[in-house]
């Protein structure tokens, strides 16, 4: 693994975790002192995942990591709707033997609840699954797309399997989807990828209403062990008791 490699996956990897919090704002010092690298891997690092939209340049003062919003995930889910029916019908058509066996191998991880990094495996492994069937589309066009959306769809997900575990219903869905595109039923594999998604929209509810609840566009949302975390450095406002004595005069005014 060269050293750029290396940093992008660890890189990646604070980002979709929100290690490197949503809207940070990072210089390339920062980073060469974080992953302990010279500049130009950093450099090459922060180069593709700027063309996988993970994060953003700012001419003359770095980096910054896109902010999670809940207008950029409706907007994802609904490209979604319109694209993954269509792939998997075309999957289902053209896929070769070597292809179906690659998304049985993708669609077989489950992660471990409590176990945060397999959170992170796991959406590594369901993103090379979406894409391994839309490669299996001879599709240029498909495949952009959806390496695109899957890409910044990953730090989206970590925030809804942190709060709810779906392993096993996830894992049987993906091998439902394999199951039909195996079978070269188009029909099929198109209503697979649509229950799918329904179930996704479903399962991310809890997206959308904690957006609703904070009464803002922005997606307020870091994991648990980071919230933990804040609300231990954030302090809490000293409240005066009143005496009794100062209660029943008041209450007697």
């Amino acid at each position: 693994m060269t050293e750029s490699k290396r940093i992008y996956r660890e890189l990646k990897q604070d980002i979709v975790t929100c290690t490197l919090a949503p809207g940070l704002s990072i210089s390339e010092q920062e980073m060469c002192d974080r992953y302990r690298a010279s500049r130009t891997p950093v450099r090459e690092a922060c180069r593709k995942l700027c063309e996988e939209s993970l994060m953003q340049m700012v001419p003359f003062r770095g980096y910054s990591i896109p902010s999670l919003t809940i207008e950029e995930y409706r907007n994802l889910r609904e490209l979604q709707a319109a694209v993954d029916p269509a792939v998997a019908a075309l999957a289902a058509e053209r896929s070769t033997p070597a292809q179906i066996k690659e998304m049985e191998g993708w669609a077989s991880y489950e992660y471990n609840v409590g176990q945060r990094n397999s959170y992170y495996t796991f959406l590594e492994w369901n993103r090379n699954f979406h894409i391994c069937i839309a490669a299996a589309t001879r599709n240029q066009a498909f495949l952009d797309i959806v390496m695109n959306v899957q890409t910044r769809l990953m730090r989206y997900y970590y925030q809804v399997i942190v709060m709810d575990s779906y392993g096993p219903e996830l894992v049987a869905e993906h091998h439902d989807l394999v199951r039909a595109i195996k079978a070269g039923n188009t029909d099929l594999a198109r209503q697979r990828a649509e229950e799918h998604l329904t179930h996704t929209t479903r399962r991310s509810t809890n997206i959308d209403l904690r957006s609703v609840n904070f009464g803002t566009d922005g997606l307020l949302i870091n994991s648990q062990s980071s919230d933990r975390a804040q609300e231990a450095m954030t302090p809490r406002p000293k409240v005066k008791k009143r005496s009794p004595v100062r209660r029943r005069k008041m209450l007697t005014r």
